[in-house]
């Protein structure tokens, strides 16, 4: 068949069904309830007069800080008409409620913009560079001339799905103006509601812009939503069409034909990168993801993951550890599904030998439910303790503390726990939970006087104590470095971690002893180090100089990569912390530090 011909065939076969669909709610478990239907009047097709966005907007639900008001339109509400509006200015945040301000992107150039938020990596698995990402994107701010208006703002929201920041997406979307005019922006929206269940919203979508939106995306939604609401022949046809198109989707075909035909659950041999549309429909079809699904490491596709019911236990374990690690999911919802896995009794009652027979998600979760049945303090402190240490060897310190972070509160210093305080105390600064720390603070100077290995072991804690802001270890002065290294340096990887620490405090402005450096020599004078392209390092340099903070951010965050503070060799360090703190950003540097430093295992 002509290709033409049969597109025009597809074309005709979908525009000549009934768009009045009965769409479904996505529940957790259960049977899909059918609602009646709902044509999007908040999108018409052609705006019949000009919309006024001034109107105040709905108050967006959507946690993380973000505040409700009305559109920021470079960083002011403007009376303008919509074609007077360029949607890129649009944001949620302004100088008051986080932003980096109206004029963020002053003498910056749009290629710059283009090029590095297509960049930002929107993986990494640091705290306080997520943190940067989303008030980055979220920020209302005016940009260069130039360009296709409403291509920054489609990128923008781009970016934070693929962060699954779903509650920015929802609210960056609710303030762009004339956003359904935008294709990128719809599809953007679709993907967001099918990877967090609401595909009522996503079939609505796609059954109001099917006419206009005719590529393989919007019929393969349009299909999925056909097959959903008990239209078995009309989804078969539009398969039959894509496959003579030479669509090879076989999976997608697969799971549509279980909805046609929910004999049996239809199986699934290899996922390893699945579209949202595809885990909506494996989910509704309850086919059973495989194992290579994991393989993904996008932050919004391994919260889905973490969430469905038709994924195995460890699968599911390891997509959610590893999305809280993102930030893309809650840590309370990482702390139940721990909770809601099962283990023999055998297990339970000898966690620690047990523990370390398992994988790590699975480790971590025999561990959490032995805290949260022990009663013994001891005990409960020995199985935080495991926890902790598995969790360091597999780079998920961090993660886990905060995940523990409950058992870890209800334990009360005492001198028969004085082994535990350095634990203690790192998760507790850590989690920024200061006072909390206070208690086993004190316990453990007291106890370090009598006993040599909490000494040494006060000692080695001293310089995150210093770097997180503990009251306890402000006054901690620099020329104690020597003194510290003393106590660490037959340690395992000593010298890379102290070339770390130094290189953070002395980015932050404190003077390192000549005697610390002097110390680090002894070894091999050269390393090979992964580092950025040069041009970066201008560009990072130019705009911290210039006080230019939203190039500067966004330069930092590319320059650091994926691995973030975490994998970045201490000059990497040292030019980004020194960028942020020149352009006013002192406590994102200080954390990025303090990341570092924990991470490097101090």
């Amino acid at each position: 068949m002509n290709a033409s011909l049969v597109k025009h065939s597809f074309s005709a076969a979908i525009f000549g069904i009934t768009l009045g669909l009965a769409f479904p709610v996505l529940a957790q478990q259960g049977p899909v309830n059918l609602a009646p239907p709902v044509r999007l009047d908040a999108h018409p097709k052609q705006p019949t007069s000009k919309p006024d966005v001034t109107r105040q907007t709905p108050s967006p639900n959507v946690g993380d800080g973000i505040p409700a008001h009305v559109p920021i339109m470079g960083g002011a509400v403007q009376a303008e008409t919509l074609d007077a509006v360029n949607p890129d200015v649009a944001g949620v945040l302004n100088d008051q409620t986080g932003g980096f301000g109206s004029a963020m992107w002053l003498d910056t150039s749009r290629l710059v913009i283009e090029d590095l938020l297509a960049k930002i990596p929107v993986t990494s698995s640091s705290p306080v560079m997520r943190k940067l990402m989303h008030r980055l994107l979220l920020t209302g701010a005016e940009v260069p001339t130039g360009g296709v208006p409403g291509s920054l703002i489609a990128l923008r929201a781009k970016q934070l799905l693929a962060m699954g920041d779903f509650n920015g997406v929802n609210a960056l979307l609710k303030v762009v103006p004339g956003y359904a005019a935008n294709p990128e922006l719809l599809r953007i929206e679709v993907d967001s509601r099918l990877l967090t269940g609401d595909v009522a919203r996503a079939c609505q979508v796609a059954s109001s812009y099917i006419e206009n939106q005719n590529t393989v995306y919007w019929q393969k939604a349009f299909i999925f939503c056909q097959a959903l609401n008990g239209q078995t022949e009309q989804a078969q046809l539009g398969i039959s069409l894509l496959q003579e198109l030479g669509d090879q989707d076989t999976v997608f075909f697969t799971l549509v034909e279980a909805l046609s035909n929910p004999s049996a659950p239809p199986v699934i041999d290899r996922l390893p990168d699945p579209s949202p549309l595809h885990l909506a429909l494996a989910r509704v079809a309850r086919a059973q993801l495989p194992t290579d699904v994991i393989s993904s490491n996008r932050p919004a596709i391994l919260r889905a993951i973490a969430i469905s019911p038709n994924a195995a236990p460890e699968l599911r374990l390891e997509a959610a550890e590893r999305a809280e690690v993102a930030g893309a999911l809650p840590v309370d919802a990482l702390r139940q599904l721990y909770a809601s896995i099962e283990f023999p009794k055998e297990s339970l009652k000898s966690p620690l030998s047990t523990a370390a027979q398992l994988s790590g998600p699975m480790s971590r979760a025999l561990l959490y439910r032995a805290t949260l049945s022990q009663t013994v303090p001891a005990a409960q402190a020995e199985a935080l303790a495991q926890a902790l240490k598995l969790a360091r060897n597999g780079g998920r310190y961090a993660s886990t503390a905060r995940a523990f972070l409950p058992q870890i509160t209800r334990i009360e210093p005492s001198i028969e726990l004085a082994w535990f305080a350095p634990e203690a105390i790192r998760a507790f600064l850590i989690a920024n939970r200061h006072e909390a720390a206070r208690g086993w603070f004190e316990l453990l100077k007291g106890t370090a006087e009598h006993d040599e290995n909490l000494a040494a072991a006060l000692s080695a804690l001293m310089p995150v104590a210093k770097l997180s802001g503990f009251d306890q270890a402000r006054a901690w002065p620099m020329d104690q470095l020597p003194k510290w290294w003393g106590t660490v340096k037959d340690g395992e990887g000593a010298r890379d971690k102290a070339a770390i620490l130094a290189t953070v405090f002395q980015a932050l402005g404190e003077n390192i002893p000549d005697e610390m450096w002097a110390n680090l020599i002894s070894g091999p004078a050269y390393k090979t180090v992964l580092a950025p392209h040069p041009a970066l390092w201008f560009v990072l340099d130019g705009a911290a100089n210039r006080g230019r903070i939203g190039e500067t951010v966004l330069a930092s965050l590319v320059v650091l990569g994926e691995g973030g503070p975490a994998r970045a060799s201490p000059m990497i360090l040292q030019r980004v912390i020194k960028a942020l703190m020149a352009v006013g950003l002192e406590d994102e540097a200080r954390l990025m530090a303090l990341e570092a430093a924990v991470a490097a295992g101090l």
